[in-house]
């Protein structure tokens, strides 16, 4: 990804995935490739297997390897040179073909790929139009995105822990992040949902939010959402007022014709 500015002043602190260990937690990122791959099975009209893949924002390759051994291919980008040699040093299926570039200019031809995953990165990105653009540019009009998006609005931001981070303009989050102990300075760029919304404006957007926690065992997110979870009960009114608040939506992406 094109990182902004604020994400190089922190990479003087290492690279992503230096910064973030989570991102070497093999069982904690093959949880969270199944979830991914439960909402392409259930979206795609044809089996995985006859797909080619673009996974944006790769890093480690853990997630990557467990796609790769459902999709025909996997071309996997970041600019994270540490979490990419560790991913190039696995013993990854031949499959997969790792890129350190930018995600806003892929390389790759228009209408290449039939299936993006853009799993939790628009945040880290600073031409985030850019990279939508770029998503749109390289899927097939048959081919759809896998969109995991964060909230601005999250009670508890994920990155870095802290109550209402998200919420603050960057100075002062920045201040805020520096009270707390935190090292660098706050270099996420998360929106809210209506500035998602405009992000994704080129798109069809099919919600499976609701289908997640409606079904979290089908969904392979049983591990965060508990079957018979109260959200899955809300009546269809209650649920559309609750959900701008929700602290993540996941959507299949498809072009507008």
């Amino acid at each position: 990804m094109r990182i902004h500015q604020r994400t190089r002043y922190n990479e003087n602190m290492g690279t992503f995935s230096e910064r973030f260990p989570v991102l070497y937690d093999e069982d904690e990122r093959r949880k969270k490739a199944n979830k991914v791959l439960a909402v392409c099975r259930h979206y795609s009209g044809q089996p995985l297997e006859k797909l080619v893949c673009l996974d944006l924002g790769a890093s480690t390759g853990i997630m990557t390897e467990q796609f790769a051994r459902h999709f025909k291919k996997v071309i996997a980008i970041d600019l994270d040179v540490v979490g990419l040699k560790s991913a190039k040093e696995c013993d990854c299926p031949d499959n997969i073909h790792f890129v350190c570039t930018d995600g806003t200019t892929a390389g790759l031809a228009d209408e290449s790929v039939d299936v993006v995953i853009c799993n939790q990165i628009y945040e880290h990105v600073d031409n985030q139009d850019g990279l939508l653009s770029e998503i749109y540019r390289v899927m097939r009009y048959s081919g759809f995105c896998y969109f995991g998006a964060g909230n601005r609005y999250v009670l508890i931001e994920g990155h870095y822990f802290l109550p209402f981070l998200s919420w603050l303009p960057h100075w002062l989050a920045d201040i805020y992040m520096k009270a707390a102990g935190k090292k660098g300075i706050y270099d996420v760029r998360l929106l809210s949902l209506r500035k998602l919304k405009k992000l994704t404006v080129d798109f069809w957007r099919h919600d499976y939010t609701r289908l997640i926690f409606e079904n979290p065992q089908e969904f392979h997110a049983d591990d965060v959402v508990r079957s018979g979870n109260i959200v899955s009960k809300l009546p269809n009114w209650l649920f559309s007022l609750l959900y701008p608040a929700f602290p993540a939506w996941v959507w299949v992406l498809t072009k507008k014709r």
